[in-house]
């Protein structure tokens, strides 16, 4: 397994996207899961209330922001466009951080449930233990549902929170040419050509995946996954994680015991 560059800061990049036309507290709807309680609200709370050793700079991206009703808080706020949804935001909030020393990135949006847990040491800790990890997420899918492939076995982190660095994030768009998703406005080509490509880039360039599941264990892969179309290395299940969760969309804190590390 290929080692990540290490961080060259104490500092942790946010980057929290929403669409103007959503208010800070608002119900979602999901296919294979209940309605839950998400919104800016609440991504907000959980990181303006971090008490840990570490340094957050959030920058919210918004989209549409003439669409928006409600006071906006006081953060950094970037105006994008909505071509590229999610990842829009995320594409012009990296062009803010490129030329910066290596350190963690959260990408997120405000579609995460309102759950609140102290999380954030959790996750930087594991990954600081587990050098080999590219990007750490907290949902993840295994088909292209938009996919008539045979078998269709596309495990890929979803990405409505994906936690990485500078680095990495430059090496994805180095390789890509560009910001996956940023331009396409097709929901369906999103989920393909950004969502799950982002985490095919991940892979290619030799790194793990991590997957925060929702006791606080994780489950780790890498490319020797797809070789067999995970029957003998995929151990969680299949299909949409959603799906198999109480709280969907939910951040679980990584329980200490579960810090597996490369070094």
């Amino acid at each position: 397994m290929r080692q990540r560059l290490s961080a060259d800061d104490n500092k942790i990049s946010v980057c929290i996207h929403e669409w103007g036309g959503y208010h800070a507290v608002r119900q979602k709807k999901l296919k294979v899961a209940e309605e839950f309680t998400c919104g800016l609200k609440f991504q907000l709370e959980r990181f303006k209330n971090y008490a840990g050793n570490r340094q957050v700079d959030i920058c919210l991206t918004l989209s549409e922001a003439w669409r928006k009703k409600e006071a906006l808080v006081t953060c950094n706020v970037l105006e994008v466009g909505n071509e590229g949804m999610d990842f829009s935001g995320y594409a012009e909030f990296f062009e803010t951080i490129r030329e910066k020393p290596n350190h963690y990135v959260i990408l997120t949006n405000t579609s995460v449930h309102q759950m609140q847990t102290e999380f954030l040491d959790s996750y930087i800790d594991y990954m600081e233990a587990n050098d080999t990890v590219g990007v750490l997420g907290i949902s993840y899918a295994t088909k292209m549902y938009q996919s008539i492939i045979r078998n269709n076995f596309k495990p890929h982190a979803q990405s409505f929170f994906l936690l990485t660095t500078r680095a990495i994030l430059q090496e994805i768009v180095d390789i890509n040419g560009s910001f996956p998703g940023k331009g396409i406005t097709d929901k369906r080509l999103l989920i393909r050509n950004a969502e799950i490509k982002l985490s095919g880039i991940v892979l290619k360039l030799g790194y793990e995946i991590a997957l925060v599941q929702e006791d606080g264990s994780v489950f780790k892969y890498d490319s020797s996954v797809l070789s067999d179309n995970g029957r003998c290395r995929w151990t969680i299940p299949m299909g949409d994680n959603r799906a198999h969760v109480k709280n969907p969309n939910a951040i679980n804190a990584i329980k200490s015991h579960n810090f597996t590390s490369n070094k």
